[in-house]
This record gives C-alpha cells, sequence and structure tokens, in this order.
C-alpha cells in the first residue's frame, strides 16, 4: 500500500467522523440532525435524505418537506422514533421541528459522546498507522525496499498520522465550542 491510499484511508475516516460529529444536537438547527435517520416506508427502510428537503429557514426551526406527502407520518414516526430529543409537528405538507434550548446535563451528555467519538477516529488513524508500519517492515525483511526508504516512509506515514491527527482535534474543539454556546 502506498502513501496516496493511506491518505484517503485516513480522509474517509476524518469524512465519517465529520458525519457523526454533526449529528450530535447542538441548540441549533442543523440538517444533518434528521438526515440519516432510518424510516420505515414503502416496506423498506430510507434515510430522511432520501425521501424529503430538509432545510434550517431559521437558527432553532428545521422544516421537512416530503416530496411524497403520503408518508409524511412515516417521516415523523422516523424522527421520533429515533429518540434524538426532537419532536416532529405535522404543518400542512411540512414537518416542523422547533430545536429545544440543551439544558445543562444534556448538553454534558453530548460533549462526552463526542469525546467517545474523537477518541474512536484517534484509534481508527493510528490503527491505519500501525498497519502500514508492518507492511513497511515487512517489504524491508523481504528486500523490496531499503532501511533508508522504510525510515522515509515511516517519516512520511507519521507526518500523515500528525496531521489528520490534529484534523480531528479541531473538529472536536470546533464541535465544541458548538455545544458550550448552544
Amino acid at each position: 500500500m502506498n502513501l496516496n491510499d493511506t491518505q484517503l484511508r485516513m480522509q474517509q475516516a476524518t469524512s465519517h467522523l465529520k458525519g457523526e460529529l454533526a449529528q450530535i444536537r447542538t441548540g441549533r438547527s442543523n440538517p444533518a440532525l434528521v438526515s440519516d435517520i432510518l424510516v420505515d416506508v414503502y416496506n423498506s427502510k430510507m434515510l430522511v435524505k432520501e425521501l424529503s428537503q430538509i432545510t434550517a429557514p431559521e437558527p432553532t426551526v428545521l422544516l421537512v418537506s416530503p416530496w411524497d406527502k403520503s408518508i409524511i407520518t412515516n417521516i415523523v414516526g422516523g424522527i421520533t422514533k429515533a429518540n434524538i430529543g426532537l419532536n416532529p409537528v405535522i404543518d400542512g405538507d411540512l414537518i416542523r421541528i422547533v430545536i429545544p434550548p440543551l439544558t445543562v446535563e444534556r448538553r454534558e451528555q453530548f460533549i462526552k459522546q463526542m469525546h467517545i467519538i474523537l477518541e474512536k477516529y484517534r484509534v481508527e488513524i493510528r490503527q491505519i498507522r500501525h498497519e502500514i508500519r508492518e507492511e513497511l517492515r515487512t517489504k524491508k525483511q523481504s528486500g523490496e525496499i531499503s532501511e533508508d526508504e522504510e525510515r522515509r516512509q515511516e517519516a512520511e506515514l507519521q507526518k500523515l498520522h500528525d496531521e489528520f491527527i490534529e484534523a480531528i482535534e479541531m473538529a472536536g474543539k470546533v464541535k465544541g465550542e458548538e455545544l458550550r454556546q448552544a
């Protein structure tokens, strides 16, 4: 595996991290809060974002506009069943979700949840680094690469690792500030 593949794997991990962090609720409306909720509809499960348009017209309001108005109650049911502390209300052809302000306890729960998610992705980045280091050692032992080349690639790998760990820390810092402000 080369460093470009490694970088791609680390980028995918940080992308997943950002998606998970976006789903942690702050006091502000964000379509990501409900976009990936599964809804029982058409004899299968689909995501809210596949069934509707989600907008945030105000800082504390989300509007979900289903493309098929006949499934509006299914979407409301899915959001309610997700148990994320949101109360969807049918308003004509729309679903209106008012984002309640966070209590201090709830805010602390979300901050703890965020730290757990951050650590999970730090471990994933370290695991990728470990796998690549093992590959480099194997290549050196089999004579595919020289000791100097192994050291050079390990240094690049460590630099890549440090960049992505820093990206995780920054994402956590930004989300932590959002949670504390809300």
